[in-house]
């Protein structure tokens, strides 16, 4: 792009030059001229990576007294010919570092050929902002780079950022409606300096699991608390090493508001025949109730849900101990403990299980457990649940029935699992991604012949209900093809049958029986008796809500999925 372009292209000729003598600027208001200026540079499009720089001599921005943290937001570069292009921030758009400088440049007899927005990480990396020092974590050089990072991924809805540094580049990668899409590059220097800021000057002291930040941890662990637009957000952030680099994991929560309307488990994605089981099955007093699922499968979410879905909440003390707190949830007495994943195993669950029993001596009538992770805390929620408790937790499994394997691998016994009481449900769930209704096409321009063969004759499914994703240029769902998630699950409630062959250990003969229950029920009708999250998201699937793709993608290949034979 040569410096003739970028004069041409920056719309801002009435403000180019103290040398253009025909100029009207100077009898123009302030607040007018501040506002054609602002709506000016917005009519380009935002500049992200260094590549989408024209040519220039240099950078002049220190030259024209911009230092400090101010280097994250104002940039100058040298076009030739005394003409400058000026880098801006959002933050900076239109405020006084920014229109003084311009002034700066004008009386310095420079003409503003082009003025641009850029992302604070560009304006940074232009500037040579980020102190390279590997030990200097406590400089506030990262401080707008993490601000707009964090800001964009909320803007973007957002539940996970990834941010990954390797030897000599980093990256920011967001998990937008289960997917993960890139958002942006970083230098290494740039990716240690937010990293190091996030834990060191913006969590909170109380939740650090280590009292110092060092890039030769193995893992590090803290909350931090911030607020974007009004609305405030918990971000649980995770350090591990790898054998080259290392990756910090944020979780964005955002914190609910007073008198903010809950979720419901339809909203969620259960289908109405899982909700009345549900209900049925949060409505007793009495017995385990697990969401079980892979990470980043939105359990928390739907144990939140489920406490509050109790019609006799209001009537029952009710304790929570989760490691840590997430979620807020009305009418619950949270307790935030801290365990550290590379303790020995005797301290690691120390603070919880001391917890746990103060709890169990304190009248409670119902307990929630964040996560049942090892013997010990599986041992105390089996004493909850037998002597009488209702008790609420997660677990980490592949299947429904995966938790019985699961329990009982924790130390749990068989007929302790088998009891009538014990088992109340076990919910499986995972998270799919919702097709956008804008741009989703007919599976039959996208997938090969032999899936859509095996959606028809495999699973009974009208291929031409089916839809599927694609990638382009939608502005309602910013050309990922898909605009949200949705819940897929499996809800088992054990009757005297499964209970039975649960105690003899045969778990594989439990699960037939279940998934028999469906009887012949056929896959894109919304009964979900029976049927399993995979079965669940065929569902979805015949409604075209969901791309097959991504059932594929989370569960198995359609072609190796196993039917359960209806019972003669």
């Amino acid at each position: 792009m040569s410096s003739k372009d970028t004069k041409e292209s920056g719309g801002l000729s009435f403000l180019r030059s103290r040398r253009d003598k025909t100029s009207s600027v100077g009898l123009e208001d302030a607040a007018q001229l501040q506002a054609r200026l602002i709506a000016a540079i917005r009519k380009s499009p935002r500049l992200r990576q260094r590549t989408e720089l024209p040519t220039h001599r240099s950078t002049i921005t220190q030259t024209h007294a911009v230092t400090g943290n101010d280097l994250s937001l104002v940039a100058v570069l040298d076009l030739g010919n005394r003409e400058a292009l000026v880098l801006v921030s959002e933050q900076a758009l239109g405020q006084r570092l920014h229109l003084d400088l311009r002034s700066r440049l004008l009386a310095a007899n420079y003409a503003v050929a082009q003025e641009r927005l850029a992302d604070v990480s560009l304006i940074a990396e232009v500037n040579k902002a980020i102190n390279s020092a590997a030990a200097d974590i406590n400089a506030s050089d990262a401080r707008s780079i993490v601000e707009e990072l964090i800001k964009a991924a909320i803007e973007d809805q957002a539940t996970d950022i990834h941010l990954c540094c390797r030897d000599k580049t980093g990256k920011a990668l967001f998990r937008v409606h289960s997917r993960l899409f890139a958002y942006q590059q970083y230098s290494a220097e740039t990716c240690s300096q937010m990293a190091g800021y996030l834990y060191t000057q913006m969590s909170d002291p109380k939740t650090r699991s280590d009292n110092t930040f060092a890039m030769e941890k193995k893992s590090l662990s803290c909350m931090v608390t911030t607020k974007v637009k009004g609305t405030l957000y918990k971000l649980r952030y995770k350090y591990i090493r790898m054998v080259d680099g290392w990756d910090v994991i944020i979780r964005l929560l955002p914190v609910e508001t007073h008198n903010q309307v809950s979720k419901t488990f339809a909203e969620l994605g259960y289908e109405v025949s899982q909700v009345k089981l549900l209900t049925k099955c949060v409505s007793r007093t009495i017995g385990l109730i697990g969401f079980l699922g892979p990470t980043g499968s939105g359990k928390s979410t739907a144990l939140k849900v489920s406490m509050e879905a109790d019609p006799n909440r209001m009537e029952r003390k009710r304790y929570s101990v989760e490691d840590p707190v997430e979620y807020k949830i009305f009418g619950v007495s949270q307790i935030s403990v801290q365990r550290d994943d590379h303790e020995e195993a005797v301290d690691s669950i120390q603070a919880l299980n001391g917890t746990l029993r103060d709890i169990l001596r304190g009248d409670p009538d119902e307990v929630m457990v964040g996560e049942t992770r090892d013997a010990s805390t599986a041992s105390i929620v089996a004493d909850f649940v037998m002597t009488g408790h209702k008790l609420y937790t997660t677990l980490h499994t592949s299947s429904g029935f995966g938790a019985i394997l699961r329990l009982h691998r924790l130390g749990l016994d068989r007929h302790v699992l088998a009891d009538r009481q014990f088992l109340s449900a076990l919910a499986f769930q995972r998270l799919l991604p919702v097709l956008c209704e804008h741009c989703k096409v007919p599976a039959a321009d996208v997938l090969p012949a032999g899936k859509l063969q095996l959606l028809q004759e495999k699973f009974r499914l009208d291929p031409a209900s089916v839809r599927c994703s694609v990638q382009g240029d939608c502005p309602h769902c910013k050309g990922r093809g898909i605009a949200g998630s949705t819940v897929v699950a499996e809800i088992i409630a054990p009757d005297k049958v499964i209970r039975q062959l649960i105690a003899e250990g045969k778990d594989d003969q439990a699960e037939t029986y279940w998934r028999q229950s469906r009887g012949e029920t056929p896959f894109d009708d919304p009964d979900m008796t029976g049927k399993t999250a995979y079965e669940h998201a065929l569902y979805k699937v015949s409604q075209g809500w969901i791309d097959p793709r991504d059932l594929e993608r989370e569960f198995e290949p359609l072609e190796s999925y196993e039917l359960a034979g209806v019972a003669t």
